[in-house]
């Protein structure tokens, strides 16, 4: 009888390290991050891009080998987070001094954890927070770590596959959630986040997006992006997309190990966090 907890183990745990690391040139590699609410992602790397460690796991039960892992005194430390709250202001109109406009928008009130990143492609500025607990955790250990939003590298990743004209889909998946983004003729006109279970959530909410953009049948293109090309959700969104593309990170990632490759596949977006710094 197939057991499915641990297929799901498997799949969301993994303890691998290169012959190639060594303890005494930690102080050259880098470390990034990928902590959602309910796995960590750890990459260490070289300066020539060749990951020397692979760690996943249940972020409330990391192991040992993560933990001495996490303790180690890394040349660059780069936190990828999603965010709990989002929104959007045009950067010629917003001021950061003028922030405490846009308090009623968020679910926590404090406005110095209110953040902004100016996104230039699009002449936005975001607003966001990240949950607080999530947050403070890295911060704790890692008090000069790079912090870097979802969503700000999903957005730059996402601009090379998008044309001048017609409609473009795109959907991150990360934890039980999925951000659904879409641009019409270049601009992008949503970006919000959903909470999705399974591959009939998210045709709920991608067909939504239809309704409420007046798109029929199927748009021209789909990106897809935190999850393989083998997975169930590339198979369901092939229904409403002439072509589903794969969102690819412009660093590449370097180890022979295949099984770690077809793990990192997932990674585009904390492949591309360091340069969003």
């Amino acid at each position: 009888m197939f057991d499915w907890a641990i297929y799901l183990y498997l799949i969301t745990h993994m303890n691998y390290t290169a012959d190639d690391f060594h303890f005494h040139y930690v102080a050259t590699y880098s470390l990034l991050i990928q902590s959602d609410f309910q796995h960590d992602h750890l990459v260490v790397m070289d300066e020539d891009k060749q990951v020397l460690i692979y760690m996943t796991y249940d972020n409330l039960n990391p192991s040992a080998e993560a933990i001495k892992i996490l303790s180690l005194p890394f040349k660059r430390v780069c936190v990828n987070l999603p965010h709990q709250d989002l929104i959007w202001v045009p950067s010629e109109v917003y001021h950061e001094t003028e922030k405490g406009l846009y308090v009623d928008y968020f679910a926590e009130s404090d406005i110095n954890r209110i953040l902004s990143k100016d996104i230039e492609v699009l002449g936005v500025t975001a607003l966001f927070q990240y949950d607080q607990l999530l947050y403070s955790r890295w911060k704790k250990i890692f008090a000069e770590a790079d912090f870097v939003p979802y969503f700000e590298v999903v957005i730059n990743q996402a601009q090379s596959y998008v044309p001048i004209q017609g409609e473009v889909l795109g959907v991150h998946l990360y934890d039980d959630q999925a951000d659904i983004f879409l641009f019409v003729n270049g601009e992008m006109r949503l970006y919000n986040t959903f909470e999705i279970a399974t591959p009939d959530d998210l045709s709920y909410f991608v067909l939504n997006v239809f309704k409420n953009f007046s798109i029929k049948d199927k748009v021209s293109k789909i990106l897809l992006s935190g999850t393989s090309r083998d997975s169930e959700w590339f198979e369901r969104l092939n229904r409403y997309a002439e072509w589903v593309d794969m969102i690819q990170p412009k660093e590449k990632w370097i180890t022979n190990n295949s099984e770690v490759s077809q793990r990192l596949e997932e990674l585009n977006v904390l492949a591309d966090s360091v340069s969003c710094v």
